[in-house]
């Protein structure tokens, strides 16, 4: 029988999420405590799944969730008065303020403040998913038509798991080298 989303999936149990007020902090811990359900033959996770205060999954925290933590909100009305008045669109103004704070702060100092930054304020929303029992050929074609490095996986419109495109690769990859008909590798 072919295998399935399923096979492949993991649950959310073995998964880190978190709900949308939760911190950074809180997010990384949930992420560092969810990697001892790691198989040895799988990769480690390298996000974070956000979930409503009725438990539904809405987004996902990945790495660029996580740097723009790092960015800080400068509210600074002079600096932006006195910019206006020169001309600078606020745009510019907004992005020149974040890329000045990033380089000028101590990393360790910006690292810190990321801390207490709330989950809902940078976590991506997620509502691309594919059902368990869906073939891994529809996975495929689901991970080229979104782009995406992960799907919700789905029973009866509730999200049971996460189908990581890392394990599907793994999973392709292993089913390539046992089926090499050259007899160079087995």
């Amino acid at each position: 029988m072919a295998k399935q989303v399923k096979d492949l999936m993991l649950s959310l149990s073995e998964y880190a999420v978190v709900d949308e007020d939760a911190t950074i902090l809180d997010a990384l811990k949930a992420l560092k405590e969810s990697q001892v359900f790691v198989l040895a033959d799988r990769q480690p996770h390298r996000a974070v799944l956000v979930q409503n205060l009725q438990g539904v999954i809405v987004g996902k925290l990945h790495h660029f969730a996580f740097l723009r933590a790092l960015i800080p909100e400068r509210k600074s009305m002079i600096e932006r008065e006195f910019l206006s008045r020169a001309g600078v669109d606020d745009n510019l103004l907004e992005s020149s303020m974040h890329t000045l704070d990033l380089f000028t702060a101590d990393f360790v100092d910006v690292c810190v403040r990321a801390r207490n930054v709330a989950v809902r304020d940078v976590y991506t929303p997620t509502t691309v998913g594919i059902a368990e029992e869906a073939t891994l050929a529809d996975a495929i074609g689901a991970f080229l038509a979104h782009q995406t490095l992960s799907l919700l996986v789905q029973r009866d419109r509730q999200t049971v798991g996460i189908l990581r495109l890392s394990d599907l690769f793994d999973e392709l990859a292993k089913q390539i080298v046992q089926n090499d008909c050259s007899g160079n590798a087995q």
